[in-house]
């Protein structure tokens, strides 16, 4: 059972909003918020900041995407997203954010991994590492769907170089890998998004969870035992809301709200 401090609500269900009405709208249901910091709810608008501010809601944050820039054979690309990470990690780390998702790397089409490309994430990894030291926010890495498509799917498929672990349990219900990152070891998890779909060579759906193939019990289980904040991920309100109420019907929830 999920103690009802560790649930947090992306502002993706609510990226047609301004980010201060999606705080607000996170508020009323839940006591922390990940906000997703591209498009209407980027942390560089001063608006945004502002929100963030006056809202007073915990959050955390996560980074726009660079798709395959951090693992890139060009040193400029990869420099391009560093900057671009560096600049959202700094404008988190001055609203107070409690840690900053990265995606590694997710590529337009399947190719067979290379020991080059891993290289290099790690070379981009070490980095950011750096960053997470000089502002003092912790930098954590996610799990990706589609095999073939990213070079962390799986748990040892690359050296974190000191950063931090997202479980995106949806994503790992797709590449067949959740069971694998469940029997990872105590403090592997630090942070965890949850969300359903159909299973592997299924879409990246973010679902309602209830509708697909995630079954929350065993994650929730292992967040709770990590202490790790658990991100109702979804990408329409309706399914944050369905989400929920699956929690509390399953009794996975400590404490009723909403």
């Amino acid at each position: 059972m999920l103690d009802y401090s560790l649930i947090a609500i992306s502002s993706g269900a609510y990226s047609g909003l301004p980010l201060a009405a999606a705080l607000m709208r996170i508020a009323e249901i839940a006591p922390a918020a990940e906000i997703c910091s591209w498009g209407l709810h980027s942390l560089l608008e001063p608006v945004n900041a502002r929100a963030v501010d006056v809202s007073g809601l915990p959050f955390t944050v996560h980074a726009p995407f660079t798709h395959d820039l951090l693992g890139s054979r060009s040193a400029s690309k990869r420099r391009t997203a560093i900057d671009l990470h560096e600049r959202h990690i700094a404008a988190s780390a001055a609203l107070g954010a409690r840690c900053y998702v990265i995606h590694p790397d997710l590529q337009r089409r399947q190719k067979p991994r290379s020991a080059w490309t891993a290289a290099a994430l790690e070379r981009s990894f070490r980095e950011l590492h750096r960053l997470q030291g000089e502002y003092e926010l912790r930098v954590l890495v996610e799990n990706m769907p589609f095999l073939k498509r990213s070079h962390f799917i799986a748990p040892d498929d690359l050296d974190l170089q000191g950063l931090g672990f997202t479980l995106d349990v949806g994503h790992a219900a797709i590449t067949g890998t959740l069971g694998r990152w469940l029997a990872t070891p105590p403090g592997t998890i630090t942070h965890m998004h949850l969300h359903d779909n159909q299973g592997p060579h299924s879409g990246d759906l973010h679902q309602a969870l209830g509708s697909g193939v995630v079954d929350a019990g065993p994650a929730i289980a292992a967040a709770q035992a990590a202490g790790a904040t658990v991100v109702l991920e979804h990408i329409h309100e309706a399914a944050v809301a369905a989400s929920l109420e699956h929690l509390r019907r399953r009794g996975l929830l400590a404490r009723r709200y909403g």
